[in-house]
């Protein structure tokens, strides 16, 4: 004879397989496996997003406008030596072209050499921040 737990159990076994012949013949056999996977995978996204931490891809905006604001006004009055001159603007340069990048204007501020070709794209980069409100129009100087 057996004992009431085991026919219990194969009773359970038994309901469980009906359950899954009869969701066969329907023909739902397969939505019912990927609704548990999809919710599986759900579980898993759950719970890894919680220890993702975003990264920034950039400097912010506030800052490269503070640092573009700052050294346009440096770079933009005279009586400098050579050597002080030259390193305000590369870094004139280099904020102009980040801060031209974060607006979507195309530049070359990178790949011109010092002279009047580099000057002049920067006057057009400069006007372009000025349209984007990153730099303050000349006639508010």
């Amino acid at each position: 004879m057996r004992s009431g737990l085991a026919t219990l159990g194969l009773l359970l076994l038994a309901l469980a397989v009906m359950r899954v012949a009869c969701a066969a013949l329907r023909g739902d056999l397969h939505e019912w496996r990927s609704a548990r996977a999809v919710a599986r995978l759900a579980r898993r996204a759950r719970r890894r997003s919680h220890g993702a931490d975003v990264v920034p891809l950039g400097r912010p905006v506030e800052q490269v406008g503070a640092d573009l604001r700052r050294l346009h006004a440096r770079f933009h009055t005279g009586g400098m030596r050579f050597a002080k001159y030259e390193g305000c603007r590369l870094a004139y340069d280099r904020v102009l072209g980040e801060a031209a990048e974060m607006a979507g204007c195309p530049h070359l501020l990178a790949v011109l050499p010092p002279g009047e070709e580099l000057d002049h794209e920067r006057e057009r980069v400069e006007w372009l921040l000025v349209q984007h409100g990153l730099l303050p129009p000349p006639w508010a100087a």
